[in-house]
């Protein structure tokens, strides 16, 4: 079993999450009914109401496993040390190359449905890098094919999400 890092999140945006939450368990049960009575209406291989209800469903249920996990790895506070750290958005540019620059959110994946920008774990080669890192930062890490790269902080901002 895998924990989930903790994302700074503000007071506004856990309610938020709450909120949707809520209102997306409620749509679930009117759905799942749905189901259930389209299902007695006979051969289910002919029956688009009942496939459309079943994907709804499940369309409704992948998003309830979202707005858990975010709220399961949300903090109402982020630690603000100045540097690079969970829930921190970085830019980057890679082997000093100034064409080859990337921005993304430093946190688990599951945070990508509410941020909508790439997303690096901090328990990968690269979030270990950047992490603790503050602008003008130069750090190597190593790829998984064994070779080295190195990484340049150009910006970095906590995101509240």
């Amino acid at each position: 079993m895998t924990t989930a890092t903790p994302v700074p999140n503000s007071p506004l945006t856990r309610e938020l999450l709450e909120n949707e939450l809520a209102a997306r368990c409620r749509e679930r049960a009117s759905v799942s009914a749905e189901v259930l009575e389209h299902r007695t209406a006979g051969d289910l291989d002919n029956n688009d109401a009942y496939h459309r209800a079943l994907a709804r469903l499940d369309s409704l249920d992948r998003r309830i496993a979202q707005l858990y996990a975010a709220l399961s790895t949300a903090e109402v506070e982020p630690s603000a040390d100045g540097t690079v750290q969970v829930g921190s958005i970085v830019t980057v540019a890679f082997d000093h190359d100034p064409t080859d620059v990337t921005t993304f959110l430093v946190g688990p994946p599951e945070q990508y449905a509410l941020v909508r920008v790439d997303v690096c774990s901090p328990d990968s080669p690269l979030g270990q890098a950047v992490m603790g890192a503050d602008v003008g930062d130069v750090r190597t890490y190593r790829l998984p094919n064994g070779k080295e790269c190195t990484v340049a902080v150009k910006e970095h901002r906590i995101e509240l999400l």
